[in-house]
C-alpha cells in the first residue's frame, strides 16, 4: 500500500505541476514562435500532455497487475479504430488559416489530435484507473479520475480565471464512458480514439470550429458504424479469454 501511495503522489505531482507550468506560462512561450502560428495548434495540446505521458509510462512498469495495454490483445483491430476519424477528416478536409490544403490539414490535425488523446489516455486509463481499481470500486474511481482530469486542465488559473465548473460532471461522465470501454477492451489505443473523437467534434477548436455540423454528424455516423462491431468483437474476445 505504501508503494501504491508513493506512485499516486508521484503521478499527481508530475502531471499536475507540468500542466500548471504550461497553462500559466504558455503566452510567454508563444511570443517566441509568433511568426510560426501553426506551431501553436500543435504545441497547445502536445506539451501539457508530455508530463502526464512520461509519468504514466514510468509508473505503469511499477504496477504489478496491469491489464491495460496499447493494443488490448489484438494486433490489428485497434489500428482500424484509430484510423477511421483520421481518414474521414482527410477525405473531407479541414479549412484553415495557414494556407495548408484542407485535405492535408485534415490528415495532419486529425493525426495530431488522436495521438495527443492516446498519450493522455496512457495517464487516465493506462495508469490511474488501473492503480485506483485496486483500492476503490469503479464508481469511486470514475469520480476521482474525473476530478483529477478537471484539475489537470487548471481552468481556474487560465482564460480569465473562468473555472468552467460544468466540466466537472462532463469529465466524470467521460471517465465512466471511456473507463467502461477500457475495462472491456483493455486497449489504450481504443480509449485514445474515443477521447480524440470527442476532441475533434466538440473541443479542439482548430477542427470543431472549421467543419460544419453536417460534416460532424457524417463523421460521427461513419465512425460509429465501423467502431461498434469492432469494439464488440474485442469485448467478446476478452470475455472469452478471461473465462479460460
Amino acid at each position: 500500500m505504501k508503494s501504491k501511495n508513493i506512485r499516486l503522489i508521484t503521478f499527481l505531482t508530475i502531471s499536475l505541476l507540468w500542466s500548471l507550468i504550461w497553462f500559466t506560462k504558455k503566452e510567454t512561450f508563444f511570443q517566441y514562435i509568433d511568426k510560426i502560428p501553426s506551431l501553436q495548434f500543435y504545441l497547445l495540446g502536445i506539451i501539457p500532455v508530455i508530463g502526464l505521458f512520461i509519468a504514466s509510462l514510468f509508473l505503469r512498469h511499477k504496477h504489478q497487475k496491469n491489464q491495460m495495454s496499447l493494443m488490448g490483445g489484438d494486433s490489428f483491430l485497434p489500428w482500424i479504430i484509430v484510423s477511421v476519424p483520421i481518414v474521414v477528416l482527410t477525405i473531407n478536409g479541414v479549412p484553415n488559416s495557414i494556407d495548408i490544403h484542407p485535405k492535408l490539414f485534415g490528415f495532419i490535425i486529425g493525426s495530431f489530435t488522436i495521438t495527443y488523446a492516446i498519450m493522455e489516455e496512457f495517464g487516465w486509463r493506462g495508469y490511474l484507473q488501473e492503480e485506483l481499481l485496486g483500492v476503490y470500486n469503479k464508481w469511486v474511481v470514475y469520480v476521482l479520475i474525473g476530478l483529477v482530469w478537471y484539475l489537470w486542465h487548471w481552468y481556474f488559473l487560465r482564460e480569465g480565471n473562468n473555472p468552467k465548473l460544468i466540466m466537472i460532471p462532463i469529465l466524470i461522465f467521460a471517465s465512466f464512458g471511456i473507463g467502461e470501454v477500457a475495462k472491456s477492451t483493455k486497449s489504450i489505443l481504443i480509449c485514445g480514439a474515443l477521447h480524440g473523437l470527442v476532441n475533434i467534434l466538440l473541443i479542439y477548436g482548430v477542427i470543431a470550429k472549421n467543419i460544419s455540423n453536417q460534416e460532424k454528424i457524417i463523421l460521427l455516423i461513419i465512425t460509429l458504424m465501423i467502431w461498434i462491431p469492432i469494439i464488440k468483437k474485442m469485448e467478446k474476445k476478452n470475455t472469452a479469454t478471461n473465462k479460460k
